[in-house]
């Protein structure tokens, strides 16, 4: 089923982001070097507006081909 496969990889998704943040957090906390902890913050930033599109994006399909959201 769709909805189910789909649900199972928003969910290693989530995980794999919460590890990453969890890294940059690490690192951000611990770095010294401006370019690294800029580099971190940049990846986090993007970590955030990916999980963003993520669970927007069925909901935006679903205005847009008038269906419903089955997840």
């Amino acid at each position: 089923d769709f909805a189910s496969l789909a649900d199972s990889l928003k969910t290693l998704a989530v995980f794999f982001a919460t590890i990453t943040i969890a890294y940059a957090g690490f690192s951000l906390a611990t770095s010294r070097d401006a370019e690294k902890r800029n580099e971190w913050k940049e990846i986090v930033a993007g970590v955030f507006v990916g999980l963003i599109l993520l669970f927007l994006a069925p909901l935006i399909a679903a205005q847009f081909t008038g269906g419903h959201y089955c997840g």
